[in-house]
Protein backbone atom coordinates (compact mmCIF):
# COMPACT_ATOMS: atom_id res chain seq x y z
CA UNK A 1 0.00 0.00 0.00
CA UNK A 2 1.28 3.56 -1.16
CA UNK A 3 2.06 6.11 1.62
CA UNK A 4 -0.62 8.66 1.83
CA UNK A 5 -1.74 11.79 3.38
CA UNK A 6 -5.31 13.81 2.80
CA UNK A 7 -7.19 16.27 4.28
CA UNK A 8 -10.95 17.30 3.76
CA UNK A 9 -10.99 20.76 2.16
CA UNK A 10 -15.08 20.78 1.73
CA UNK A 11 -18.24 18.99 1.81
CA UNK A 12 -17.82 15.54 -0.19
CA UNK A 13 -14.21 17.28 -1.33
CA UNK A 14 -10.57 15.58 -0.18
CA UNK A 15 -7.14 16.59 -1.26
CA UNK A 16 -5.30 13.39 -1.50
CA UNK A 17 -1.40 13.26 -1.81
CA UNK A 18 0.58 9.71 -2.48
CA UNK A 19 3.97 9.22 -1.18
CA UNK A 20 7.07 9.28 -1.37
CA UNK A 21 6.97 12.44 0.39
CA UNK A 22 9.64 15.08 0.42
CA UNK A 23 10.01 16.75 3.67
CA UNK A 24 11.12 20.14 3.93
CA UNK A 25 11.66 22.87 6.42
CA UNK A 26 9.49 25.57 5.25
CA UNK A 27 6.67 26.04 2.91
CA UNK A 28 7.28 25.86 -1.10
CA UNK A 29 7.10 28.91 -2.58
CA UNK A 30 6.38 27.53 -6.42
CA UNK A 31 2.61 27.07 -5.89
CA UNK A 32 3.13 23.07 -5.29
CA UNK A 33 0.49 21.29 -2.77
CA UNK A 34 2.69 20.46 0.50
CA UNK A 35 0.94 18.65 3.43
CA UNK A 36 2.00 19.86 7.28
CA UNK A 37 2.23 17.38 9.72
CA UNK A 38 4.19 17.98 12.92
CA UNK A 39 4.32 16.78 16.66
CA UNK A 40 2.68 18.47 19.97
CA UNK A 41 5.69 19.93 20.43
CA UNK A 42 6.97 20.99 17.09
CA UNK A 43 10.25 19.58 16.74
CA UNK A 44 10.47 18.19 13.56
CA UNK A 45 12.90 20.12 11.74
CA UNK A 46 11.24 19.44 8.52
CA UNK A 47 7.34 19.13 8.79
CA UNK A 48 6.33 20.12 5.34
CA UNK A 49 5.73 16.93 3.16
CA UNK A 50 5.44 17.34 -0.52
CA UNK A 51 3.63 14.19 -2.35
CA UNK A 52 4.68 13.34 -5.49
CA UNK A 53 1.57 12.57 -6.28
CA UNK A 54 -1.57 15.41 -5.32
CA UNK A 55 -5.27 14.81 -6.49
CA UNK A 56 -8.88 15.73 -4.97
CA UNK A 57 -11.79 13.29 -5.00
CA UNK A 58 -14.77 12.91 -3.18
CA UNK A 59 -14.01 8.73 -2.39
CA UNK A 60 -11.22 8.64 0.02
CA UNK A 61 -11.47 4.95 -0.90
CA UNK A 62 -9.17 5.15 -3.72
CA UNK A 63 -6.26 5.36 -1.31
CA UNK A 64 -6.73 1.86 -0.73
CA UNK A 65 -5.64 -1.11 -2.75
CA UNK A 66 -8.13 -3.62 -4.50
CA UNK A 67 -10.85 -0.42 -4.89
CA UNK A 68 -10.98 -0.30 -1.24
CA UNK A 69 -11.75 -3.77 -0.47
CA UNK A 70 -8.85 -3.62 2.53
CA UNK A 71 -10.35 -5.41 5.54
CA UNK A 72 -11.44 -3.02 8.52
CA UNK A 73 -9.30 -3.43 11.43
CA UNK A 74 -9.92 -5.61 14.41
CA UNK A 75 -9.05 -4.00 17.34
CA UNK A 76 -8.62 -5.38 21.42
CA UNK A 77 -9.25 -2.53 23.69
CA UNK A 78 -7.13 -2.58 26.78
CA UNK A 79 -9.04 -1.15 30.08
CA UNK A 80 -8.24 1.86 31.79
CA UNK A 81 -7.36 2.77 35.04
CA UNK A 82 -8.06 6.43 36.37
CA UNK A 83 -5.01 6.41 38.87
CA UNK A 84 -2.34 8.21 36.72
CA UNK A 85 -4.92 10.91 35.61
CA UNK A 86 -6.05 11.40 38.86
CA UNK A 87 -3.08 12.65 40.53
CA UNK A 88 -2.45 14.72 37.38
CA UNK A 89 -5.38 16.11 37.95
CA UNK A 90 -5.23 17.10 41.16
CA UNK A 91 -1.86 18.84 40.58
CA UNK A 92 -3.06 20.88 37.93
CA UNK A 93 -6.06 21.65 40.31
CA UNK A 94 -3.67 22.76 43.05
CA UNK A 95 -1.95 24.89 40.97
CA UNK A 96 -4.96 26.45 39.55
CA UNK A 97 -6.09 27.30 42.99
CA UNK A 98 -2.58 28.20 43.92
CA UNK A 99 -2.84 31.26 40.88
CA UNK A 100 -0.57 29.75 38.70
CA UNK A 101 -2.49 28.33 35.71
CA UNK A 102 -5.84 28.95 34.75
CA UNK A 103 -6.06 26.31 32.32
CA UNK A 104 -4.67 22.67 31.32
CA UNK A 105 -5.13 19.83 29.11
CA UNK A 106 -4.13 16.40 30.55
CA UNK A 107 -4.72 13.55 28.04
CA UNK A 108 -5.50 10.19 28.10
CA UNK A 109 -4.91 7.18 26.13
CA UNK A 110 -6.63 4.27 25.70
CA UNK A 111 -4.71 1.30 23.74
CA UNK A 112 -5.31 -2.10 21.73
CA UNK A 113 -3.75 -4.61 19.75
CA UNK A 114 -4.62 -5.00 16.37
CA UNK A 115 -5.70 -8.77 15.62
CA UNK A 116 -6.23 -8.10 12.04
CA UNK A 117 -7.03 -5.83 9.10
CA UNK A 118 -6.04 -2.74 8.04
CA UNK A 119 -5.92 0.60 10.21
CA UNK A 120 -5.89 3.01 7.07
CA UNK A 121 -9.10 1.14 5.97
CA UNK A 122 -10.88 3.69 8.30
CA UNK A 123 -10.75 5.98 5.67
CA UNK A 124 -14.09 4.48 4.20
CA UNK A 125 -15.55 5.51 7.65
CA UNK A 126 -14.32 9.26 6.83
CA UNK A 127 -16.49 9.53 4.46
CA UNK A 128 -19.41 9.08 6.35
CA UNK A 129 -18.53 11.60 8.98
CA UNK A 130 -20.60 14.77 9.91
CA UNK A 131 -20.73 17.92 8.02
CA UNK A 132 -19.09 19.87 10.82
CA UNK A 133 -16.43 17.31 11.34
CA UNK A 134 -12.96 17.51 8.93
CA UNK A 135 -11.25 14.13 7.86
CA UNK A 136 -7.76 14.05 8.40
CA UNK A 137 -5.13 11.54 8.22
CA UNK A 138 -1.67 9.71 6.77
CA UNK A 139 -0.19 6.36 6.51
CA UNK A 140 3.58 6.13 6.24
CA UNK A 141 5.15 2.51 6.64
CA UNK A 142 3.91 0.92 9.63
CA UNK A 143 2.03 4.07 11.53
CA UNK A 144 -0.11 6.17 10.73
CA UNK A 145 -3.19 8.45 12.00
CA UNK A 146 -7.01 8.54 11.10
CA UNK A 147 -9.42 11.33 12.30
CA UNK A 148 -12.15 13.95 12.00
CA UNK A 149 -11.65 16.59 13.88
CA UNK A 150 -14.23 19.83 15.09
CA UNK A 151 -11.35 22.09 15.78
CA UNK A 152 -9.58 24.16 12.97
CA UNK A 153 -6.29 25.53 14.03
CA UNK A 154 -6.17 28.44 11.55
CA UNK A 155 -6.65 29.18 8.04
CA UNK A 156 -5.01 31.75 5.89
CA UNK A 157 -7.03 32.65 2.69
CA UNK A 158 -6.52 36.10 0.14
CA UNK A 159 -4.51 37.70 3.33
CA UNK A 160 -7.21 36.94 5.88
CA UNK A 161 -6.84 34.56 8.98
CA UNK A 162 -9.48 32.65 10.61
CA UNK A 163 -9.39 30.84 13.68
CA UNK A 164 -11.69 29.25 16.33
CA UNK A 165 -12.17 28.61 20.19
CA UNK A 166 -13.73 25.43 20.80
CA UNK A 167 -14.31 24.80 24.45
CA UNK A 168 -16.54 23.37 26.73
CA UNK A 169 -18.32 20.48 26.22
CA UNK A 170 -20.63 18.50 27.40
CA UNK A 171 -23.25 15.00 26.20
CA UNK A 172 -25.53 16.31 24.12
CA UNK A 173 -28.72 15.27 26.06
CA UNK A 174 -27.41 18.60 28.55
CA UNK A 175 -28.42 20.80 25.18
CA UNK A 176 -30.95 22.89 27.24
CA UNK A 177 -28.79 23.56 30.39
CA UNK A 178 -25.53 23.85 29.18
CA UNK A 179 -25.84 27.41 27.43
CA UNK A 180 -26.09 28.74 31.28
CA UNK A 181 -23.39 25.89 32.76
CA UNK A 182 -20.66 28.58 34.55
CA UNK A 183 -17.89 26.42 34.80
CA UNK A 184 -18.03 25.89 30.44
CA UNK A 185 -18.76 29.37 29.76
CA UNK A 186 -15.76 30.13 31.66
CA UNK A 187 -13.27 27.60 30.33
CA UNK A 188 -14.72 28.35 27.12
CA UNK A 189 -14.42 32.32 27.63
CA UNK A 190 -10.33 32.06 28.69
CA UNK A 191 -10.26 30.68 25.04
CA UNK A 192 -11.58 32.97 22.96
CA UNK A 193 -10.41 35.78 24.65
CA UNK A 194 -7.29 34.42 25.00
CA UNK A 195 -7.05 33.89 20.90
CA UNK A 196 -8.47 37.73 20.67
CA UNK A 197 -5.28 39.13 22.58
CA UNK A 198 -2.54 36.69 20.53
CA UNK A 199 -4.50 37.93 17.43
CA UNK A 200 -4.53 41.74 17.98
CA UNK A 201 -0.84 41.97 16.85
CA UNK A 202 -1.45 41.56 13.39
CA UNK A 203 -4.63 44.05 13.19
CA UNK A 204 -8.27 44.85 14.35
CA UNK A 205 -9.88 41.41 15.37
CA UNK A 206 -13.59 40.58 14.46
CA UNK A 207 -14.84 38.20 17.14
CA UNK A 208 -18.19 36.62 16.52
CA UNK A 209 -20.94 35.55 19.14
CA UNK A 210 -20.40 32.30 21.17
CA UNK A 211 -22.48 29.78 19.66
CA UNK A 212 -23.16 26.12 19.92
CA UNK A 213 -21.80 23.32 17.77
CA UNK A 214 -23.57 19.96 18.23
CA UNK A 215 -21.83 17.10 17.12
CA UNK A 216 -24.60 14.53 17.37
CA UNK A 217 -23.27 12.96 20.84
CA UNK A 218 -21.51 16.36 21.96
CA UNK A 219 -21.80 19.49 22.02
CA UNK A 220 -19.57 22.60 22.45
CA UNK A 221 -19.11 25.98 22.41
CA UNK A 222 -17.58 27.78 19.49
CA UNK A 223 -16.66 31.33 18.96
CA UNK A 224 -14.74 32.28 15.59
CA UNK A 225 -12.15 34.80 15.39
CA UNK A 226 -10.77 36.70 12.05
CA UNK A 227 -8.12 39.21 11.07
CA UNK A 228 -6.75 40.27 7.89
CA UNK A 229 -2.90 40.13 8.08
CA UNK A 230 -1.43 43.63 7.34
CA UNK A 231 2.12 42.07 7.42
CA UNK A 232 2.75 40.72 3.84
CA UNK A 233 4.69 37.31 3.28
CA UNK A 234 3.63 35.82 6.81
CA UNK A 235 6.06 33.05 7.39
CA UNK A 236 3.41 30.19 8.20
CA UNK A 237 5.75 28.65 10.10
CA UNK A 238 5.61 31.30 12.49
CA UNK A 239 1.96 31.97 12.85
CA UNK A 240 1.68 27.77 13.70
CA UNK A 241 3.71 28.40 16.37
CA UNK A 242 2.23 31.48 17.50
CA UNK A 243 -1.29 29.87 17.53
CA UNK A 244 -0.20 26.25 18.64
CA UNK A 245 -1.31 25.04 21.12
CA UNK A 246 -4.46 27.06 21.99
CA UNK A 247 -5.68 27.07 25.64
CA UNK A 248 -8.74 24.85 24.13
CA UNK A 249 -5.52 21.94 24.36
CA UNK A 250 -2.65 23.61 25.94
CA UNK A 251 -2.32 25.86 28.99
CA UNK A 252 -3.28 29.22 30.02
CA UNK A 253 -1.26 31.51 30.62
CA UNK A 254 0.60 29.70 27.84
CA UNK A 255 4.53 30.78 29.52
CA UNK A 256 7.01 28.13 28.60
CA UNK A 257 6.94 26.90 32.23
CA UNK A 258 3.21 25.68 31.67
CA UNK A 259 3.95 23.89 28.29
CA UNK A 260 6.89 22.34 29.41
CA UNK A 261 4.52 20.80 32.51
CA UNK A 262 2.12 20.24 30.30
CA UNK A 263 4.79 17.83 28.26
CA UNK A 264 5.61 16.43 30.78
CA UNK A 265 2.08 15.20 31.69
CA UNK A 266 1.39 14.02 28.43
CA UNK A 267 4.93 11.19 28.44
CA UNK A 268 3.68 10.49 31.91
CA UNK A 269 0.54 9.20 30.16
CA UNK A 270 2.32 8.27 27.33
CA UNK A 271 0.29 10.50 24.83
CA UNK A 272 1.11 10.31 21.00
CA UNK A 273 3.93 12.91 20.08
CA UNK A 274 1.20 13.68 17.26
CA UNK A 275 -2.16 14.23 19.12
CA UNK A 276 -3.50 17.75 19.29
CA UNK A 277 -0.56 18.93 17.18
CA UNK A 278 -1.33 20.64 13.79
CA UNK A 279 -2.30 18.70 10.62
CA UNK A 280 -2.89 20.97 7.51
CA UNK A 281 -2.34 21.48 3.85
CA UNK A 282 -1.14 24.31 1.90
CA UNK A 283 -3.16 24.01 -1.46
CA UNK A 284 -3.89 26.59 -4.16
CA UNK A 285 -2.28 29.48 -2.71
CA UNK A 286 -4.68 28.37 0.31
CA UNK A 287 -3.31 27.22 3.95
CA UNK A 288 -5.51 25.20 6.45
CA UNK A 289 -3.89 23.61 10.03
CA UNK A 290 -6.74 21.62 11.81
CA UNK A 291 -6.18 20.37 15.54
CA UNK A 292 -5.26 16.56 15.08
CA UNK A 293 -7.98 15.35 17.91
CA UNK A 294 -10.75 13.01 17.60
CA UNK A 295 -8.38 9.95 16.09
CA UNK A 296 -6.84 6.69 16.04
CA UNK A 297 -3.31 5.89 15.48
CA UNK A 298 -1.57 3.02 15.21
CA UNK A 299 2.29 1.95 15.43
CA UNK A 300 2.77 -1.62 13.63
CA UNK A 301 -0.10 -3.59 16.24
CA UNK A 302 -0.16 -1.09 18.60
CA UNK A 303 -3.44 0.92 18.44
CA UNK A 304 -3.65 4.15 20.29
CA UNK A 305 -7.10 6.38 20.93
CA UNK A 306 -6.30 9.54 22.88
CA UNK A 307 -8.59 12.36 24.58
CA UNK A 308 -8.72 15.68 26.24
CA UNK A 309 -10.65 17.18 29.17
CA UNK A 310 -9.84 20.99 30.03
CA UNK A 311 -9.09 21.76 33.51
CA UNK A 312 -10.06 25.07 34.66
CA UNK A 313 -11.25 26.41 38.83
CA UNK A 314 -14.91 24.49 39.63
CA UNK A 315 -13.34 21.13 37.42
CA UNK A 316 -14.70 17.91 39.54
CA UNK A 317 -12.88 14.74 38.42
CA UNK A 318 -16.06 12.42 37.90
CA UNK A 319 -17.40 14.90 35.44
CA UNK A 320 -13.72 15.22 33.53
CA UNK A 321 -13.42 11.66 33.53
CA UNK A 322 -16.90 11.17 31.80
CA UNK A 323 -15.84 14.08 29.13
CA UNK A 324 -12.88 11.78 28.55
CA UNK A 325 -15.08 8.89 27.87
CA UNK A 326 -17.24 10.88 26.17
CA UNK A 327 -14.74 11.41 23.37
CA UNK A 328 -13.35 8.29 22.80
CA UNK A 329 -16.54 6.54 22.37
CA UNK A 330 -17.28 9.32 19.94
CA UNK A 331 -14.70 8.13 17.86
CA UNK A 332 -14.86 4.43 18.14
CA UNK A 333 -18.73 5.11 17.12
CA UNK A 334 -17.63 6.96 14.10
CA UNK A 335 -14.75 4.35 12.85
CA UNK A 336 -16.76 1.26 13.89
CA UNK A 337 -13.84 0.33 16.17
Amino acid sequence: MDDFAFIKLAPGRYLCGLGPFDSRETAPTDGATAFYRNTFELDDPRPWKIPARVFETGDLRVLLPDNGATPLPEIAWSGLGDTDVRGIFDEILERIQAGKLKKSVPVLTERGILHRGEPAALVKAIIAAPESLRGYGYREGGQGVIGATPETLFTVRDGILETMALAGTAPRHEIHDFPNDPKEIREHELVADYLEDLLAPFGPVERGPRTLLDLGSMIHFLTRLRVRLTTSGTDLNELVKVLHPTPALGACPRGDGALRQLVEYRKRLGVPAHFGAPFGALHEGDFQALVAIRNLSWDGRDVFLPSGVGLVEGSRFDREWRELALKRNSVKSLLGV
